[in-house]
Formats: structure tokens, sequence, C-alpha cells
């Protein structure tokens, strides 16, 4: 399940008691300490939905729930890994986007377009190398989006096998196929920004 969010629509309510009420201590805390007002209204956001789906979804209170981060930060839920549903959320600008699925492991990037962006040395940095040159190869007007999708699903791909960026080199060192144990989509968001979504075989 895919669930994308707007916070230009939703995010008054992440100023009330009721959104920040469903958030332990810690999650409040980190809540406190961004400085500007969008990003704090942003994470209260992705992290109420969060509790909100998962608290359906397994029948509870959605403030009950407890989280534990692997080794590279990606959060789980405490409990066993063969009865709690994996997620992952990312966001970036006004969108939010949260991916659930029953028994593998999930994970998604979103990524707002900036045009100008000089995207060719952190290309050149984490994209393997036939990557790269399909990217260089393309018109200059097309090379911003382009990068943006080739962005997306990576972070996506590295998150759904919970490495995250510690697997970059990985990762270059690879050939352009994607290992078939890990699939990897597009996702449809507003002009402006683009999405991926990448689902992993159980451990």
């Amino acid at each position: 399940m895919l669930l994308v969010l707007d916070i230009s629509d939703v995010g008054a309510a992440a100023t009330t008691g009721e959104w920040i009420s469903m958030l332990d201590r810690a999650e409040q805390e980190r809540a406190a300490r961004f400085r500007r007002p969008e990003d704090r209204v942003r994470f209260l956001v992705g992290r109420a939905a969060l509790r909100q789906v998962l608290g359906t979804w397994l029948d509870c209170d959605p403030a009950a729930l407890r989280f534990r981060y692997g080794p590279h930060g990606k959060p789980v839920l405490d409990g066993s890994e063969q009865t709690t549903p994996h997620f992952n959320l990312a966001h970036s600008g006004n969108l939010i986007l949260l991916a659930f699925h029953p028994s593998r492991r999930v994970g998604v990037d979103v990524e707002r377009l900036r045009p100008g962006l000089d995207w060719q040395p952190i290309a050149r940095r984490v994209l393997p190398a036939a990557a790269v040159s399909r990217l260089e190869s393309l018109p200059p007007e097309q090379g911003d989006a382009a990068f943006l999708e080739a962005w997306c699903r990576l972070e996506a791909r590295l998150k759904a096998s919970g490495e995250g960026l510690a697997g970059l080199e990985r990762l270059r060192q690879e050939s352009a196929t994607q290992p078939d144990e890990i699939a990897i989509w597009d996702v449809e968001v507003p002009a402006g920004y683009g999405a991926a979504v990448a689902l992993a075989e159980p451990l």
C-alpha cells in the first residue's frame, strides 16, 4: 500500500495536540528540534500518519506503537517481524510518501526537482558507470528529471535492503541490472517531484 500526503492540505492539523499526542517522547523531542516550522510540520504529519495506518492495520492505539531502529536508522515495529507489517516513509518539499507491505521489506523515496542542480558530480559518485553514461548522453533539458528518477530509485532500493547510504559503494560495483530480489517502480506524484518504491524479499 502506498500513501502520498501533501502537507499543504493537511499541515494545519499537525499543530494540534491530537497529532502531537500520537508521538512518543523521542519523536516529540525530535520535532521540537526543527528550526523551520515547515520541517517540523512535515515530520509531525509523516509520523502521525504512519502511526494511524499501522494502528488501524494492527487494531491498536497508534500512540501505543513502539519502534526500534536498524544499524542504518531504518525504523521497524517492536514485535515479531512475522506478524508486523513492513513500512517506510520519505518526504521532500510538501510531499510525504509512505509504503506498507505485509511480508516484504519496502523502501521509498520522494524528491523535489531542483532545476539547475549540478547533478553530474553526484551521479559519478553514487551511480554505476553505465547509468552515468546514459544520463550524460541525454539532451540537457532532460537531464535534471532523469537524474532525479535515478536518485529516487537508488534511495528506495537502499532503504528496502536496510543498508541506507552505507550500501552505495557496493551498488556502484554492481552491473546496471538490479538484483532479482529487489523490484523497483516509479511512483506517480505531482509535477515537480520524483518518487520510487522498492520491494525486497523477506530476510
